[in-house]
């Protein structure tokens, strides 16, 4: 059984992407048509997960049975959904009388799970990590909490897509971004030459017919990764703050 999805160890140890979950990340990135750091697409698809799994305890309550709550009794043959398990059902195989007399009278119930069966405490008085209702995870909160710990995963899994560019910390949809040709580097070469120092991508771009329509954000880091990858220019500035030489200049 996974691990409830408020906890760290559902999203180190149980969380990988899905399809659909890159589809909303694709679908996100055509709207805002600007990169966006590994950060804040992590927050997006975590706030997709939970959406979803909030989604999914939805519907599955209304046909696979009642929610679990710790401090309710159940019957064999009851049908019973986790929503702090990520909305997982089940169906409860046995019913027996709790042994530990520090809990008062209570119950132990084996639910039936796929092909797993699990043991839940029931009708307790005391507090119970399964109390937690779909509301204690909310996804903007998750998003927070947990974005840092899947990034590496997500920044894995992004650099393996042929549709994604990577620029730094920041990705974009190759769908997005400006074509850079020859005739836009020689440009680039000669505005250089001419300013007989480095220069900012904001020198260049200015001097670059790329669309207005196309975020500033977008030209940007088409500009750079163009200069990049050209043989005759060189970054002489910080990672994040490029300063554009020729590699010609001394």
């Amino acid at each position: 059984m996974p691990n409830p999805i408020d906890s760290p160890e559902y999203w180190i140890e149980d969380f990988e992407p899905a399809s659909a979950e890159f589809d909303a990340l694709y679908a996100h990135a055509l709207e805002t048509r600007r990169p966006t750091t590994i950060e804040a697409l992590a927050e997006r698809l975590i706030i997709e997960r939970a959406e979803r799994a909030r989604e999914a305890l939805r519907a599955a309550s209304k046909g696979a049975g009642a929610v679990y709550m710790p401090a309710n009794r159940y019957e064999k043959g009851q049908k019973l959904v986790f929503p702090a398990l990520d909305g997982a059902a089940g169906t409860v195989s046995a019913v027996r009388a709790g042994t530990n007399p520090s809990y008062g009278d209570y119950q132990v119930i084996e639910v039936a799970m796929d092909k797993d069966t699990r043991e839940f405490a029931a009708g307790i008085s005391w507090d119970h990590a399964l109390m937690r209702a779909e509301s204690s995870y909310e996804p903007d909160e998750l998003a927070e909490r947990y974005a840092p710990v899947i990034v590496p995963k997500l920044r894995e899994r992004l650099a393996r897509d042929s549709e994604w560019q990577s620029f730094g910390e920041h990705w974009i949809l190759k769908a997005l971004m400006p074509e850079i040709n020859t005739g836009h580097l020689n440009l680039a070469e000669a505005i250089i030459m001419l300013a007989g120092e480095p220069v900012t991508v904001d020198h260049i771009l200015g001097e670059l017919d790329l669309g207005k329509s196309i975020p500033e954000e977008t030209r940007v880091i088409a500009v750079e990764a163009a200069l990049e990858s050209d043989p005759r220019f060189r970054n002489v500035g910080a990672f994040e703050s490029p300063l554009w030489a020729l590699t010609s200049q001394n």
